[in-house]
């Protein structure tokens, strides 16, 4: 277990460092949830312009049973199949865990991509799809967006159309102000582009009225602190935010020696939705 463990630190490490800003989709599965001996439903969800979409549901362990599913909207690389020991950890504290393959990715449908844009608009109207489908198949429970990075400009642009259906967010890496991400890279001889007027963006994202929780890297030089801090101000009491020590996305690695891996973003989780959900 030990070395197993050592492994996902460093894949996870060599992931976070190298897969930032740019849309890279693998189209192979490198695990599966039944390769770490996991209970899961397969399902194929529709979108409304008619987009087949690959899906995981993970079974809450029974006896810790919260009556909670999260929705996993990943970052810009790789496929669902990358964080299945998240979701495994998240399943075994209670907690149904939904994954899904954006249009492109992984076993969902063709989709052609510009590595260079920050998000595709498209990737939201996936996230409502598995969002209306999972409030109808999985009904009764609580039901949040669990976001990071590129997977936090998805759930803001979804948010007026799944306002209704989902209770809360949690957005690691949150990306608060596209202009900001473009410019820093320009900076840095990169170029990245956006598939709508920020705009668009920024007024979906100022929407957001359930209870969110940002958390934030200190090493973080785009999504940072700062830009949270910013965006709480403008959404109100229902925005809290909570930082760590480390680089961008390594939540689940904070305090591994004491916690174990996802110790941290599973208490952070838990106190969140006591208070605020």
């Amino acid at each position: 277990m030990k070395k197993s463990t050592e492994a996902i630190l460093f894949f996870l490490l060599l992931f976070s460092f190298n897969s930032v800003y740019s849309i890279n989709p693998d189209r192979e599965y490198i695990r599966t949830p039944d390769s770490v001996k996991w209970n899961y439903q397969q399902l194929d969800i529709n979108t409304r312009d008619g987009f087949r979409l690959n899906t995981w549901i993970y079974e809450a362990k029974p006896e810790n049973d919260k009556d909670t599913v999260l929705i996993l909207a990943y970052p810009d690389a790789g496929n669902m199949s990358y964080f299945v020991y998240h979701a495994a950890i998240l399943a075994n504290a209670g907690y149904t865990v939904v994954t899904f393959d954006y249009r492109g990715f992984g076993k969902s449908q063709d989709f052609e991509i510009q590595k260079e844009f920050l998000y595709y608009k498209e990737f939201a109207w996936d996230l409502e799809a598995v969002v209306e489908t999972i409030s109808k198949e999985i009904p009764n429970k609580k039901l949040g967006i669990w976001a990071m990075s590129m997977g936090t400009t998805i759930a803001s642009r979804a948010y007026p159309q799944i306002k209704g259906q989902i209770d809360f967010i949690i957005g690691e890496g949150f990306i608060t102000d596209p202009d900001v991400i473009v410019d820093y890279y320009k900076e840095k001889g990169k170029e990245i582009l956006l598939p709508e007027s920020s705009d668009e963006f920024k007024i979906s994202l100022e929407s957001i009225d359930c209870p969110l929780l940002i958390l934030t890297a200190s090493n973080d030089k785009v999504t940072t602190h700062g830009s949270a801090i910013i965006l709480q101000k403008k959404l109100g009491d229902n925005c809290e935010i909570s930082r760590y020590e480390g680089e961008h996305l390594t939540g689940f690695q904070v305090d591994y020696d004491n916690l174990g891996f996802g110790g941290w973003f599973l208490s952070e989780l838990e106190e969140f939705l006591q208070y605020k959900s």
